[in-house]
């Protein structure tokens, strides 16, 4: 194997912040799973649990894989980890349906009070009301990502610092709040109904587009961070540069196009259901006329 693959491929980092987090959050989710089942409550499919287990498994490659140690080293790599983040881990995290069995997970005296907190007309559940409407979600999700690729905020977030923290804090919790309208974290009806979910989703995949064609036709580096690293692989500044527009523009793009597909599929085999039962509604009239 080459060398530089080779380091490539070994330079897991096991930060024991986030180690603990992902393995508490799988921990909880599978002990509230298996309560549920174990008690005869409504159960969650096993492709809820899958759909979960790949969110955490998106954010450990994130955050912890290669994709994050030689971000700081490669901007398309950053992108990556970026979009891992935001319109992979996100979404899959909310399929898994955790609030049930994460509330599931507490012993019975907390659970009722924790449950208690998100009961309709408390205070906490305003606030998680208010923050999930399509429009404060889908705003607070469009300008986290133009704010932190602004090249002095992006600057500022490299490295292990406090603000890069704060960045993926801020990138996470955008694309949680962005995606609940669209799948509610308990597997309920959710914020959006297909045919607006397509806009809301179309708006969010057009931002990406732009920065990621911005990026990618620059004609000078937008970064002075990756001016300053060592520079390996042989690959230039500008290579990496636009590479990563790419990334952003192409893959970044698709991955919204899929739910797009399946809100529209969805959205049109109702329309045409509704059709065929108004049809036969009709028949029926003439018939027993």
């Amino acid at each position: 194997m080459d060398p530089k693959l080779a380091a490539f491929l070994a330079s897991w980092t096991w930060e024991p912040i986030i180690l603990f987090g992902l393995t508490l959050a799988a921990g909880l989710y599978a002990l509230g799973w298996w309560r549920l089942r174990r008690r005869g409550r409504v159960a969650l499919p096993a492709w809820r649990a899958g759909c979960y287990a790949g969110g955490l498994a998106a954010l450990a490659v994130a955050l912890l894989s290669p994709v994050a140690t030689y971000g700081s080293l490669f901007f398309f790599l950053h992108m990556i980890q970026h979009l891992l983040m935001m319109i992979v881990a996100a979404p899959l995290i909310l399929l898994g349906a955790p609030l049930l069995p994460l509330l599931w997970s507490l012993p019975p005296g907390a659970r009722r009070e924790v449950g208690l907190l998100f009961v309709s007309g408390r205070p906490l559940h305003r606030v998680f009301h208010a923050l999930t409407h399509p429009l404060v979600a889908g705003a607070i999700y469009l300008s986290t990502v133009a704010i932190w690729h602004v090249p002095a905020f992006y600057d500022a977030a490299q490295g292990r610092t406090l603000v890069h923290d704060l960045e993926h804090v801020m990138f996470l919790g955008a694309a949680l709040l962005y995606w609940w309208p669209v799948v509610h974290p308990t597997g309920g009806r959710r914020r959006l109904s297909y045919a607006l979910a397509l806009p809301y989703l179309f708006v969010a995949m057009l931002e990406g587009n732009l920065l990621g064609a911005l990026i990618t036709f620059a004609r000078a580096p937008l970064y002075p961070t990756y001016e300053q690293v060592p520079r390996v692989w042989g690959l230039s500044v500008m290579d990496d540069q636009q590479l990563g527009g790419l990334i952003m523009w192409i893959p970044g793009g698709t991955v919204y196009l899929i739910p797009m597909f399946v809100f529209l599929a969805l959205l049109l085999g109702g329309e045409e259901r509704a059709v065929e039962e108004a049809g036969s509604g009709s028949s029926a009239a003439r018939r027993a006329g």
